[in-house]
């Protein structure tokens, strides 16, 4: 900020100094201090404090980790879940022929038949440890990536837990490994609709609401992985997030009439508390993200400020007795309803403010 030589105006000579009125009435915020008033005059201290200009940006309420989810198997859709319910370990994700297919937790794609005599593997390991989480046969079975008799017994006992034939094998149109409880997304397919090996059947995603812009690429700067934003929720309430990731290309998309679009990167952001999502999915939300920072500078509620007559900007001091004094300030950063201020002026003093 500029620095100015400064001049206090006693309060019996603020008219001769020529106050001509606020300079930004109605930028004024709610989070300012509380005021107080002595007498007809209402003021509030000053403070040191972060000054954060953001820019906001559309984004869309979602879910984490979306994908969809196509059959192994060829076959008549007997039962689909309802759509956003959460589906854990060992629970149903749909039925073809009145066969479950079951969620197990891992990483690996269940790519092959798993039984005695198959190569050792991740998958394998996989396996036993959804079996041991689930509670068959945790004390014989050794996890490793070896499918054994007592990998084979510990299966049939699932099966058996299932109602289904106790082969000791696990198909590949079984089950689906996936990294964690899923939620169910839009349905695909129907009930009673036939399924041939490949066909998309439904959308899962992660439980982890988040939000997803499309970030215009000239102002990827400002999207920081681990950045505070602050998110606008349909309700109106205003929610803390996190960035969670930013998209390292930039993409462009084609409308029907062959118009291009500006380039975007993808930004996902994390709620800080999940529970407080509100909205459907792809609802619209606001995204506030910070551009720049004064740190630790000294600030005022924006309708303290005063227009000088004669040029500049004031504000008006209460001292410990009462007494008013104007005193020239310059104006720094503008944010969050305050000013950054600088002049005669000290963390504590109280100024004046419409009541």
């Amino acid at each position: 900020m500029r620095r100015l030589a400064l001049a206090g105006v006693a309060a019996a000579g603020i008219a001769a100094a020529g106050v001509v009125g606020m300079t930004v009435g109605g930028r004024g915020s709610a989070n300012a201090e509380a005021a107080t008033t002595d007498g007809a005059v209402a003021t509030v201290p000053v403070v040191r404090r972060d000054l954060v200009l953001r820019d906001d940006v559309d984004g869309t309420l979602s879910y984490a980790d979306g994908r969809t989810l196509s059959s192994s198997a060829a076959g008549t859709v007997t039962r689909l879940p309802a759509e956003g319910k959460v589906v854990t370990r060992g629970r149903l994700l749909y039925e073809v022929n009145a066969r479950g297919v079951r969620l197990l937790y891992g990483t690996m794609p269940l790519w092959r038949r798993l039984a005695v005599g198959v190569s050792d593997g991740r998958d394998v390991e996989q396996l036993e440890r959804n079996l041991v989480e689930l509670g068959y046969d945790p004390e014989r079975m050794t996890v490793d990536e070896s499918f054994d008799t007592d990998t084979a017994a510990a299966v049939r006992a699932w099966q058996d837990a299932l109602g289904q034939t106790e082969t000791g094998a696990l198909e590949a149109a079984d089950a689906v490994f996936l990294p964690g409880p899923r939620r169910i997304g839009q349905h695909e397919t129907s009930v009673g609709s036939q399924l041939q090996p490949g066909a998309p059947v439904l959308q899962v995603t992660a439980t982890t609401p988040v939000v997803e812009i499309d970030l215009d690429a000239r102002s990827q700067e400002i999207a920081r992985v681990g950045a505070k934003v602050r998110i606008e929720l349909p309700s109106g309430r205003l929610v803390g997030g996190t960035i969670a990731s930013v998209g390292r290309v930039a993409e462009t998309s084609t409308s029907a009439q062959g118009e291009v679009s500006d380039p975007t990167v993808a930004v996902l952001v994390e709620l800080a508390d999940p529970g407080q999502r509100d909205g459907l999915d792809g609802a619209a939300v606001t995204v506030s993200l910070e551009r720049e920072r004064a740190k630790r500078v000294l600030a005022v509620p924006v309708e303290a400020l005063l227009a000088l007559r004669g040029g500049g900007e004031a504000v008006e001091l209460v001292g410990a007795s009462g007494e008013r004094t104007l005193v020239a300030v310059e104006t720094g950063t503008f944010a969050d309803g305050y000013v950054e201020i600088e002049g005669r002026v000290a963390v504590g003093n109280r100024v004046v403010v419409p009541e």
